[in-house]
């Protein structure tokens, strides 16, 4: 086992726990994809291109006519400076060049052709963020700092770090922190406003609950595949082979190593982007036949399916009536030994001894004792489900067994971990959800259904116009 983590690891460890505040339900209650749902009921939720009537006989101002003339408090920019303007807002290249900084972290060294294709992908990123933003300030929705420090504390808490150590690391790399609280608050808003917008005039009827309980009584005796998704919407016929290509790219960086969950957080434009593509359970059938075929742990090239390209990740599979092993659950234990510059020798001692030591500990009772006996931090996750914990902690105890400590891992230059697994337990069947999980994973599915069109609208009704180039 190699002695420290690298970049790529720590930073696909981070990024896979990129969701920061909860949805209407969880993502295995019910499939993003395929699911038959009711249209909207005649009150249905409002449309984020529709007009307001203006005074006497002047027409209608859509919702994407309104936000053009919105003054966004900008600081003036050199037209150097400037990537992209989106209405009345702006890209900048130093905006594309930290988001690039913060991917790389995760995709690695690439050439300049790769390069130059990742600055275009980036930018079409920011776009969509911009817009986002713009659709969140007409509806005066906003994140407070408190909802955004807890979003990062869930980010570094799920990956075994502080907030403090998650700005070291970022230091550590050259990266500016900024540039993922940009990128999570963009989420945030999103969310909020797709939620104000649409989901307060959503309502589910309990013959909609009843069907869906059904469907999903149906789906325990069919063969299911639990999926991920990296979606590119194709905006008209004449973009098809544009999009095509995009989606190619971002194809050829997942083979190049950079973390699935990573690329659809960065790049997807579908909502499902906010928990790392997760789409969760699907039956085989609402499956495309070549991606059915695909092993666990693999992913598909890209699929056209009607509008959109769709690059698929295996993240399960079970047969009827069984469970999933990601639904099996497991305990573990991370020991922390924070690293100085110039440490004492006393320190030098009590470290030194508790890691000459770990090789020989057997279980996770002597591991604990011997990090307390060294004044050591040690932390216990404890009967957990396997399917949250971070691919990178699920790698280490792979190749491991239980009660077998690791080698010591280096998260940033002051911080070193040692993890042992303390049990696991065999997945079992999983319970019914209750009528209301079914309605909240109904409500949550239309609305992501309807944002995702009425965010298309906005999309061509925007000016988009593309400045200097990097």
């Amino acid at each position: 086992m190699n002695k420290k983590i690298t970049a790529r690891v720590a930073i696909s460890l981070l990024l896979s726990s990129f969701v920061a505040v909860e949805t209407f339900s969880a993502a295995d209650l019910s499939s993003s994809a395929g699911n038959s749902s009711e249209k909207a009921s005649a009150a249905g939720g409002p449309d984020f291109a529709e007009g307001s009537a203006d005074s006497g006989a002047k027409a209608k101002e859509s919702v994407a006519e309104k936000i053009k003339k919105i003054n966004a408090p900008i600081l003036k920019q050199s037209a150097a400076s400037i990537a992209v303007e989106v209405n009345k807002d702006v890209i900048t290249n130093d905006d594309v060049e930290k988001r690039l900084a913060l991917i790389l972290l995760s995709a690695g060294d690439v050439d300049k052709k790769a390069t130059d294709e990742l600055i275009q992908q980036i930018k079409e990123a920011l776009i969509q963020e911009k817009l986002q933003r713009q659709i969140a300030s007409y509806l005066k929705v906003v994140v407070t700092k408190d909802e955004l420090d807890k979003a990062i504390e869930n980010i570094a808490k799920e990956n075994n770090m502080t907030p403090e150590h998650l700005g070291v690391f970022f230091v550590s790399k050259g990266v500016d922190i900024k540039t993922l609280r940009d990128r999570v608050e963009s989420n945030l808003l999103w969310i909020k406003s797709v939620r104000d917008g649409i989901g307060a005039h959503i309502h589910i009827t309990e013959r909609e609950v009843k069907n869906e309980k059904e469907r999903l009584k149906q789906m325990e005796e069919k063969e299911q595949f639990e999926v991920a998704e990296i979606v590119l919407f194709v905006d008209s016929p004449e973009k098809r082979a544009h999009t095509q290509h995009e989606a190619a790219n971002l194809h050829k960086q997942l083979v190049d190593g950079t973390p699935f969950s990573s690329v659809a957080r960065n790049f997807s434009q579908s909502p499902s982007s906010a928990q790392g593509g997760l789409v969760g359970w699907v039956t085989k059938d609402q499956l495309p036949e070549e991606v059915a075929k695909i092993a666990v742990g693999r992913f598909s090239g890209p699929v056209l399916r009607g509008n959109r390209y769709i690059i698929y990740f295996i993240r399960d599979h079970k047969l009827p009536g069984q469970a999933a092993a990601s639904e099996a659950k497991m305990s573990y234990m991370n020991v922390k030994i924070a690293l100085q510059p110039e440490m004492s020798i006393d320190d030098q001692t009590r470290i030194g001894g508790f890691l000459e030591n770990v090789p020989m500990l057997e279980g996770c009772k002597a591991l604990k004792e011997s990090a307390k006996a060294s004044n050591l931090e040690v932390e216990e996750m404890n009967d957990i489900s396997i399917a949250v914990v971070p691919d990178g902690i699920r790698k280490l105890f792979a190749a491991g067994r239980k009660g077998k400590a690791t080698d010591p891992l280096r998260l940033s230059e002051t911080d070193l971990r040692v993890f042992m697994l303390c049990e696991q337990k065999a997945p079992m069947k999983r319970k019914d959800p209750t009528d209301e999980e079914i309605s909240m994973a109904l409500k949550e599915k239309r609305v992501q259904d309807q944002a995702v069109t009425q965010f298309n609208k906005l999309k061509a009704q925007a000016t988009i116009t593309y400045r200097t180039p990097r």
